[in-house]
């Protein structure tokens, strides 16, 4: 499987070690892909979007498709870089740690998730704390 990350921003931190990550949540969550494409982003290009794609008009922190076929995820993954600036401050957490969380939410949804629901949404939070983690202690055991 592919996994690639790309920016159309200057300055962006380095998305270090999260081909992994994606690859483990995909294998744990038993689904198949081709390929995966994260995507950083700012505000007014995710608005642009969610405004043409899902018919919403307000900002949000990620977005994910899954352009597959025959249960096959070949997915886009685009995480809004100035929600997750303002969500690390907000959640007192740091800029890395929030866009992980935000990178696992969407390729959670590519492998099936709903957040529909406020026991869904705990549930997925409950998920992605633990890829978090998972994350952090195999990069702390090298």
């Amino acid at each position: 499987m592919k996994v690639r990350a790309y920016t159309i921003l200057k300055n962006a931190p380095r998305l270090t070690g999260v081909a992994s990550l994606v690859r483990g949540i995909l294998s744990d969550e038993s689904r198949n892909a081709e390929s995966i494409d994260l995507v950083l982003v700012n505000d007014a290009y995710l608005l642009e979007v969610n405004k043409r794609f899902l018919k919403h008009n307000y900002r949000t922190d990620v977005i994910s498709f899954d352009l597959g076929e025959n249960g096959t995820i070949e997915g886009e993954v685009y995480v809004s870089l100035d929600r997750a600036r303002v969500q690390a401050r907000r959640y007192k957490t740091t800029l890395q740690r929030e866009l992980l969380r935000l990178i696992i939410h969407g390729v959670l949804h590519l492998a099936g998730w709903e957040d529909g629901t406020r026991s869904q949404k705990l549930r997925m939070r409950r998920r992605e704390n633990e890829f978090i983690e998972r994350f952090y202690s195999r990069r702390s055991s090298r």
